[in-house]
């Protein structure tokens, strides 16, 4: 198999990469790790070769005849679990686990073994730590996050540590790993990191993150040198100019020199920019503007005064008269012819305003919706009025149509036509363009006091005082006496000359020789304020030289080679030993699947995940070919397989590490787990009752130390409470009778303290157990453990024992499997004895103990 040594990084970093990053290997190799100091040198290093001169030791690069010495992460032991709060319905503990050898926990469905996994995946190494453990959902929610003390060891250090849920874990816990089928998905079916790597693929990722360490302080010396100054960035330069070019193209390559030339102002530069000044005083942009809006205001002057002319001349005003005493006389007239049909209404104000208004709408709600094929007013018999929607009688029909007559009479309609008239005339007039402060738009038309603007004043002044001459007149008040109106402005040649003129100036601001003159003059503007800023240019100069050196050092900065560089040797170290590691394992549990393999994926700053790909069909994801059994198989072996190449001893935990998986399959887990932990302190949380006997049986095997524990139901927020020991399904003969006693003296003082009743519960109890004590006293001991329930197989070199099975010891199995029958509870309902006293049950319980030794005692004399 290739390697990847020292020697060979060496080379390549003297190489390829600069000169500090050699010195920062041999730093590296030699302590160990880098101090502040270390990057401070370094940093300094970086800069130097770029011309910051600073007092700094010259670099050292790494000789080939350096060693480098493996490094191993301290092992890190879980001692126990206790205080545990608001995870799911778990009691408070404690758990107590053994440091060598293997822990194996049994626990039925519900008794509390997944909450503990739960923790564990949360507190350490697990692929898959899951999201928030829940509490109790049979209490009130304490709305508080799970929590937990977890006890541990660091080689020989012991170490105590509160966990809550949602906060970070002690960091050293993540030395140990946790693994369930969850665990096993993500390892078989995602890219993983592996959380420990060997001490040459180590270098690259320290020296990657000395290189950043480097980066950073560069960074910080950056900021240091500070920004363009503000006096500079608020310079006014006219665009375009060889100053503003100057200015907005600082950089390393601007040169003092040309900043000094520009900046030379001379007696004569400044008197051409007085001379400039002068010249360019008029603004011919800004006048042109100005006759521009004079002609705008005089434009709307005219229109006022022409409409004057039009509604207010000497003729108009006559006309008002004239149509104002028409609409009185008729009016007068319509009163008279008023009072003449107001005996046909019984009702004040027949023939008033309001009146024709509510007439009108009569007549337009007949015609358009009570009766529109008849005409207005509709009084024909059956009938109604449209006003009061009731039957027309002859008189109200004649009433009515008097009604209408009068409407329809021609001295009515005559004074209407008048009102009308006279109305829409002062609507005209109050509408008229007259302005309301008539000096100021005077001033603003440029004709402040001149003859034409005195003119228009007047003007404009007389016809205010004839309009309001004539809506008095329409008001019947008595109107002022209406004065004469002035003769009638003509403003046209004052328009046209002031157009001319704004005309002459729009082409004078466009003339080539005046663009030249303001172009020289914002050069020398510009020239003179850069030259009261020329020290600060001077200085910002030399910051951008001195900035590019820094940035020419943080681009040295760079990881990627780093990186790819680890690459070419993690497949060859990493990914070579890890392989070789993988396959041994997955033939030590058996498994005959597809080819699977580790390979690298895209890594960054030094470091590279792995994954697990088909052998044949990398881009086929192996959750698509393999069995659940088969994934899970898979990543045990992964697992392992990275344990073992990154040479870790910490504590390796794993929750129902057989599930999915077969008989044959679980034998060699069971067999391997057992191999690990000669090497680590392993623990197994199990509920399968066969994989615990095949642990015990590998066990025995292979003399690891092995402790056994059980975990309980307990009431609704008390389950997880663990006893020494195995469950009761697998105890030995001698444990259970050890257990029975115990729970006979829990029965003595249940009948003691609580009465009858709860000690006969407790009672049958004990005797349905004692007779599953005999039916294991047959397999362990009659039968020499030649057939065991759970176990895998048959053990044909103990059928010697069994010579000696007499009559008397299968009468006395025979008798007292039917004295335990008719104590124990009968679910089926039928009578049973009633239960003996206490002392009766110890009694029974001690015959199978001494039928037990003596079998025991007859055999080992044989």
């Amino acid at each position: 198999m290739p390697e990847f040594t020292l020697v060979n990084l060496i080379a390549w970093v003297n190489e390829r990469l600069p000169a500090w990053q050699q010195d920062t290997l041999r730093r590296l190799v030699e302590a160990g790790k880098l101090n502040d100091d270390d990057l401070t040198e370094l940093t300094k290093m970086a800069l130097a070769a770029h011309g910051i001169d600073s007092d700094v030791p010259t670099p050292v690069e790494l000789t080939e005849d350096a060693e480098l010495a493996e490094t191993t992460k301290p092992a890190v032991r879980l001692s126990g679990l206790s205080d545990i709060q608001r995870v799911n319905a778990l009691g408070s503990g404690p758990l107590r686990l053994t440091l060598e050898g293997i822990n194996v926990i049994y626990g039925g469905n519900a008794t509390g073994k997944s909450g503990l996994a739960r923790i564990l995946k949360k507190t350490c190494q697990s692929r898959d730590p899951g999201g928030p453990i829940l509490p109790n959902i049979f209490e009130e929610d304490p709305q508080q996050p799970a929590a937990a003390k977890i006890d541990f060891m660091v080689e020989d250090e012991a170490f105590e540590v509160n966990w809550t849920d949602g906060t970070p874990a002690d960091s050293r816990l993540r030395s140990i790993n946790v693994f369930d089928s969850r665990c096993a998905a993500v390892q078989v079916e995602r890219a993983n990191r592996i959380t420990y790597t060997p001490r040459i693929l180590q270098l690259f990722g320290d020296l990657a993150q000395a290189v950043d360490g480097v980066a950073a302080k560069l960074r910080e010396q950056i900021v240091a040198l500070g920004e363009v100054p503000p006096e500079i960035t608020a310079l006014q330069l006219t665009e375009g100019t060889e100053t503003e070019k100057f200015l907005s193209g600082l950089s390393k390559e601007s040169r003092v020199e040309t900043l000094e030339s520009l900046c030379e102002i001379t007696d004569a530069d400044l008197d051409r920019l007085a001379e400039l000044d002068r010249a360019l005083s008029i603004d011919p942009v800004t006048g042109a503007e100005s006759k521009e809006m004079q002609v705008q205001n005089l434009q709307e002057l005219q229109d006022a005064v022409d409409s004057i002319n039009d509604h207010l001349g000497s003729e108009a005003c006559r006309r008002y008269e004239i149509l104002i005493a028409e609409r009185t006389r008729t009016k007068k007239i319509a009163e008279a012819a008023r009072i003449a049909f107001e005996g046909n209404s019984d009702l004040a104000g027949f023939g008033t305003e309001e009146w024709c208004a509510l007439w009108k709408a009569a007549r337009l709600f007949s015609e358009s919706h009570a009766y529109p094929n008849a005409p207005f007013p509709a009084v024909s018999e059956g009938k109604q009025c449209v006003l009061c929607q009731q039957q027309l009688a002859s008189e109200a029909r004649r009433r009515i149509q008097s009604f209408e007559d009068f409407v329809q009479a021609e001295a009515q309609k005559t004074a209407t036509s008048a009102s009308e008239t006279v109305d829409g005339l002062l609507l005209t007039l109050s509408t008229m363009p007259l302005p309301k402060d008539v000096r100021r738009k005077v001033k603003e038309a440029g004709q402040a006091k001149t003859e034409v603007g005195e003119a228009l004043r007047r003007f404009l002044v007389v016809a205010k005082i004839r309009r309001r001459q004539v809506v008095q007149l329409a008001a019947d008040v008595g109107p002022d006496p209406r004065p004469g109106l002035p003769g009638k402005p003509i403003l046209t040649m004052l328009i046209d000359g002031i157009s001319s003129d704004a005309l002459q100036l729009r082409r004078a601001s466009e003339n080539e020789e005046r663009k030249k003159m303001v172009d020289e003059r914002e050069r020398l503007k510009d020239r003179i304020t850069v030259a009261d800023h020329v020290d600060a240019m001077k200085v910002e100069i030399t910051r951008l030289k001195t900035l590019a050196k820094y940035q020419a050092a943080l681009d040295d900065c760079k990881t990627q080679p780093i990186t790819r560089k680890r690459r070419v040797a993690a497949d060859i170290v990493l990914t070579g030993r890890l392989q070789a590691a993988f396959l041994k394992n997955l033939l030590s549990l058996g498994f005959g699947g597809s080819p699977v393999e580790y390979s690298l994926g895209a890594g960054e700053h030094g470091d590279h995940p792995v994954e697990m790909k088909l052998t044949p069909r990398p881009e086929v994801g192996l959750a698509e070919v393999l069995s659940e059994g088969e994934r899970t198989c898979v990543a045990l072996a992964g697992l392992l397989a990275e344990l073992e190449t990154t040479g870790s001893r910490s504590a390796l935990v794993l929750d129902d590490p057989v599930t999915s998986l077969d008989h044959q399959y679980r034998k060699r887990v069971a067999e391997r787990l057992l191999r690990e932990a000669t090497t680590r302190q392993v623990v197994v949380l199990t509920h399968d009752i066969v994989f615990l006997f095949l642990l015990r049986k590998y066990q025995a095997d292979l003399k690891v130390p092995m402790i056994e524990a059980s975990l309980h139901k307990g009431y609704r927020g008390d389950h997880g409470r663990v006893t020494e020991g195995p469950p009761w399904e697998a105890m030995y003969v001698k444990d259970r009778i050890k257990r029975l006693r115990a729970d006979l003296d829990h029965a003595r003082r249940a009948l003691k303290d609580e009465g009858r009743q709860a000690y006969e519960g407790h009672a049958g109890e004990i005797y349905k157990n004692l007779r599953m004590c005999w039916e294991r006293a047959v397999e362990e001991v009659l039968l020499n453990q030649t057939v065991l329930r759970f176990g895998d197989s048959i053990q044909t070199r103990r059928l010697a024992k069994l010579v000696d099975i007499a009559e008397a010891d299968i009468g006395t199995i025979d008798r007292e499997m039917g004295r335990c029958s008719d104590f124990e509870h009968d679910e089926s309902g039928a009578v049973k004895a009633d239960l003996p006293e206490p002392d009766i049950i110890l009694e029974d319980i001690g015959r199978l103990d001494e039928w037990v030794k003596d079998l025991r005692r007859t055999r080992g004399r044989s």
